[in-house]
């Protein structure tokens, strides 16, 4: 009856989209994490789970919409986005899948770092400062030291690094715990033009006119790895020796 009850509250919502999709993503991906088994060992084990769990949650609310109904799902593209964000979602706040992913990733780190795979490459350093506006909003990866550390608004580090005789300014998505006076960290992120319009937090702290959102970092001294849920992929390309694309 529990489950009647929420697929219907999942159905209203869809219907009368007066929800956002966010929040309708968010309850079915609820419900495919609990159909999901809580003894997954592996990263190889999730994607069967998901399919099957998948196709019994998201059908079941789909297959009690009559068809006019379904016709102005489809117009107005909800199920689509909806489809495209469980994934992100459930590797976000799923606790059974993120568990398995952070292990794996965790696990992965040292044996990588010690093959001839270049893993976690850099493509940014003091030399590229010249020509930094180029970079804005590409994704960059660098090695640097921590020399000052603040708080983002976030309540996350706000930290300025030293690149060879340059510095720049890295906003943590994470409290990673790297970020501490005299640490040298490789990151990788977002290299942003900071909005002259909505400027006032960073003016209190510096006056530069860039700096970088972070969202996957190699502790170099421990070889110990922090990253955003929801930058798995990006962060496994960059493990295997990959840039990560900026492009959506």
């Amino acid at each position: 009856m529990k489950k009647i009850t929420t697929l219907i509250l999942v159905l209203t919502c869809l219907i009368s989209f007066s929800q956002s999709i966010e929040t309708i993503t968010e309850k079915i991906s609820d419900k495919i994490c609990d159909c999901i088994k809580n003894n997954i060992k592996s990263y190889s084990e999730i994607k069967p789970e998901f399919n099957r769990c998948y196709d019994k949650e998201f059908n079941q609310v789909f297959s009690i919409v009559d068809s006019t109904e379904q016709k102005i799902l489809i117009q107005q593209g909800a199920l689509e986005k909806i489809k495209n964000r469980i994934i992100p979602t459930l590797n976000n706040k799923c606790e059974k899948i993120r568990k398995v992913i952070d292990s794996e990733l965790q696990n992965s780190v040292e044996p990588v770092a010690n093959s001839n795979i270049k893993a976690f490459p850099t493509n940014f350093t003091e030399k590229d400062f010249k020509k930094i506006k180029k970079w804005k909003s590409k994704i960059v990866a660098l090695d640097g030291e921590v020399i000052q550390v603040e708080k983002s608004r976030q309540n996350t580090p706000y930290s300025k690094l030293k690149i060879g005789d340059k510095e720049i300014w890295i906003i943590s998505m994470i409290n990673s715990g790297f970020e501490k006076v005299g640490n040298k960290l490789r990151i990788v992120g977002y290299l942003m033009e900071i909005d002259s319009n909505d400027n006032e937090f960073e003016r209190k702290i510096h006056k530069e006119k860039y700096h970088i959102l972070t969202f996957g970092i190699v502790n170099l001294e421990n070889k110990q790895l922090a990253y955003f849920p929801g930058s798995e992929m990006q962060i496994k390309e960059w493990m295997n020796g990959k840039i990560p694309s900026s492009e959506k």
